[in-house]
């Protein structure tokens, strides 16, 4: 895990309890700082402190470094993961770029002069999807919708619901990973998804839904980050065929993403039979569970 980070930062974080990292986030000619336990703080060279002259600064050559280590020194192997503005390490983790987007006929071509990285932590916490599958999925599993901000756990606990899934039930499920997350699958290492679960990489929704239903006939989809219109689109149009859909999204909380004129057609048709939100504050805690008229399953 995170083998691809300069000597002065893995040397840093010999100090630290990996378990309570989540993303690092490392700016050209700033101070490096790391969300650990759900709190930002700065990273020293003998671990976590609280007091920004005691941090590890990093320049404009470490993020390179780390770029060319990501990418195994090769970035043009990585080229279409670039164009998305964001690599996957080995072990799963996501690194996120900041820096100049390059167009070319009014696509992205590229990300160069790179002067932020926000590297995600992938973590394996096994259970936690556990009351979920109790309360939505334990006699059976039907579509469901995950929200929270950003960084609150939606990911861990798809990985963990496939897990739960495959150990309870046998049902073909089909993880379509965008960005190598959810299974971080790399060679002869991945986190557990189960052993009914497939998983296909790197592909956009709409082309590895389309196929995955032809060609892999799940029962069920698992999905992250809904973000647009034709990702929707494709969702819906997989439920409709029968395929159940565990899916997250960005979200605040309900109301927000009841309001989202995106959402309006997979609301009227009733879609998702719960809608799952996570506490803003505490990172894996489940704060409601709704049914598919929006009334009250659990609450925490």
């Amino acid at each position: 895990m995170l083998e691809f980070l300069t000597d002065s930062l893995r040397a840093a974080l010999v100090h630290v309890n990996m378990n309570f990292v989540y993303e690092l986030r490392i700016r050209a000619n700033k101070p490096v700082v790391v969300n650990y336990g759900g709190k930002y703080s700065f990273l020293g060279t003998n671990g976590i402190t609280e007091h920004i002259g005691a941090a590890i600064v990093s320049s404009y050559s470490d993020i390179e470094n780390i770029i060319y280590r990501a990418s195994e020194y090769s970035v043009y192997s990585v080229t279409e993961q670039l164009k998305q503005g964001f690599l996957t390490g080995a072990g799963g983790e996501r690194i996120g770029l900041a820096g100049i987007f390059v167009y070319e006929n009014g696509t992205t071509f590229t990300v160069k002069e790179v002067t932020s990285l926000n590297i995600r932590v992938p973590h394996e916490v096994r259970g936690s999807g556990e009351l979920i599958y109790q309360k939505c999925f334990s006699k059976e599993v039907r579509s469901a919708l995950l929200l929270s901000p950003p960084g609150r756990g939606k990911t861990t606990i798809l990985r963990d619901l496939s897990r739960l899934i495959s150990a309870h039930k046998i049902l073909n499920i089909l993880i379509n990973d965008e960005r190598n997350e959810i299974s971080a699958a790399y060679r002869d290492f991945s986190l557990d998804t189960g052993a009914f679960s497939d998983v296909i990489r790197y592909s956009y929704k709409r082309d590895a839904l389309i196929s995955a239903v032809r060609a892999m006939r799940p029962d069920i989809i698992i999905t992250d980050e809904l973000v647009s219109k034709e990702e929707l689109d494709s969702v819906a149009a997989c439920i409709r065929g029968g395929v159940h859909v565990i899916a997250s999204a960005h979200f605040k909380d309900l109301e927000n993403m009841r309001n989202a004129e995106i959402f309006a057609g997979i609301l009227k048709e009733k879609l998702f039979c719960h809608y799952i939100i996570l506490d803003a504050e505490e990172i894996g805690k489940i704060s409601a569970i709704y049914d598919r008229d929006f009334s009250l399953v659990y609450e925490s």
